[in-house]
């Protein structure tokens, strides 16, 4: 065990202090982590929750001390690392590219104008050598209106012309045939929908237009599982995190994930839990700078362009965490899915649905309701409490969807451009 975990820091004092940040009375939350670290100069906890709450004024000098002391205390931490990076690395201040970019196109424009210049004038000198040397008849029109109907002057006898000594018919004029070039539709963006295997849990990642949101992080005993299997679709940074409901089997893996990865939003339903994990949670998403939101039934999660997020549950607060989850519905195009945590109340139609409680008896409302083409079940081989059920499955068959559990197939991938989509399983 760390000499650092022998520390006893003030708890109580500490998540006043967090929650104090959360409020925006940072006076108090810096005065607060002031009289902590004071108390007991080893809590790198607290020195970091303090560089966090300098952070959040003009005090820079003091929050780098603050970061860098809670590193000395607690060497390889990720968060701290992140933090005092943060704070020393100015934002990125754009250029004007586009202006300089403009200079080597406008050349590149007066260089083809000129090049098309010079060849009409070339043509038009060997059309006039050529008529004039009779090669080519050129009929004067004449004067006042040009028809196409008007014949061409014949030549005075008396001025013989080479064409005289022509004794061949001269070709008819070759008209060059251009191809039409018609202009090809833009292809469709792809979104990718993952429902990751986390044994008794769920965990959902959908990547849009470079931009990567996660849905619940299953388990405890999952979480670096889960983040193995993040890094290996390429993710170094969430856009944003949500959490459907604080029991552990949605949200005990988050601690995992907010050390692996950059996370810039995280959302939930506000509800306050008791539970130590769900503390734990908040805690870490404050000390990693996330912003927390909070969102409620009827609001839209900002995404992508092609990627549309709306919270469509609960309406009302019913006190279990369970039927208080947040339902999302995700629309592309013609495709939707709705993620109902473990909420019973599912109405809106969707051509996919992931089963609330993982494939239990609670779940064949929704289903009745959605009625889907594709369902998903998110489940442990072998759980202790015999999901899915029987009739939950029975059910599934009698509306016609087709199923995928990830007890049985893995991880499985969804891939749609907004009108078809295709389904593929991961070992």
């Amino acid at each position: 065990m760390d000499a650092d975990m022998a520390v006893n820091p003030d708890d109580n004092r500490f998540d006043e202090g967090i929650s104090c940040i959360k409020a925006g009375k940072i006076d108090r939350a810096i005065e607060i982590f002031s009289d902590l670290v004071e108390k007991d100069e080893r809590n790198h906890r607290a020195w970091n929750a303090y560089g966090v709450a300098l952070s959040q004024t003009n005090q820079k000098d003091r929050a780098i001390h603050c970061f860098e002391h809670a590193i000395l205390l607690d060497p390889g931490n990720k968060v701290y690392e992140r933090n005092l990076s943060r704070i020393k690395t100015p934002p990125a201040k754009r250029t004007l590219s586009k202006m300089k970019e403009l200079t080597p196109n406008k050349r590149g424009r007066l260089g083809v104008v000129a090049g098309i210049g010079i060849v009409i004038l070339i043509v038009l000198i060997c059309l006039t050598y050529l008529s004039l040397s009779g090669m080519i008849p050129y009929p004067l029109p004449k004067e006042g209106v040009i028809s196409s109907t008007e014949a061409p002057i014949e030549p005075s006898p008396s001025l013989p012309t080479p064409r005289d000594n022509i004794s061949i018919a001269p070709e008819p004029e070759q008209k060059s045939v251009i191809p039409e070039l018609k202009p090809q539709p833009p292809l469709k963006p792809e979104t990718r929908i993952h429902f990751i295997d986390v044994s008794q849990g769920d965990a959902a990642l959908i990547q849009s237009d470079g931009k990567n949101l996660l849905i619940d992080a299953g388990p405890v005993n999952s979480g670096q599982r889960l983040v193995e299997y993040l890094k290996k679709q390429n993710v170094t940074t969430l856009d944003m995190v949500i959490a459907s409901h604080p029991y552990d089997d949605h949200i005990g893996g988050m601690i995992d994930v907010l050390d692996a990865f950059d996370v810039k939003k995280y959302a939930d339903n506000g509800v306050v839990h008791s539970s130590d994990l769900y503390k734990k949670v908040i805690a870490a998403v404050i000390s990693d700078q996330a912003v927390r939101m909070i969102v409620t039934a009827g609001m839209k999660i900002p995404f992508t362009n092609n990627t549309i997020i709306d919270v469509i549950g609960p309406y009302r607060l019913t006190g279990h965490p369970d039927e208080d989850s947040l339902v999302l519905k995700v629309s592309i195009g013609n495709i939707s899915l709705i993620l109902p945590g473990d909420s019973s109340e599912v109405r809106s139609k969707a051509t996919i649905l992931k089963l609330p409680d993982h494939g239990s008896d609670d779940a064949i409302g929704p289903l009745m309701n959605v009625r889907p083409q594709v369902s998903i079940i998110s489940l442990g081989s072998g759980n202790p409490f015999g999901y899915p059920r029987s009739a939950t499955l029975e059910t599934i068959q009698e509306i016609g969807s087709q199923v995928y559990r990830t007890d049985v197939n893995g991880s499985i991938v969804f891939k749609t451009d907004g009108e078809n989509w295709t389904a593929q399983t991961v070992r």
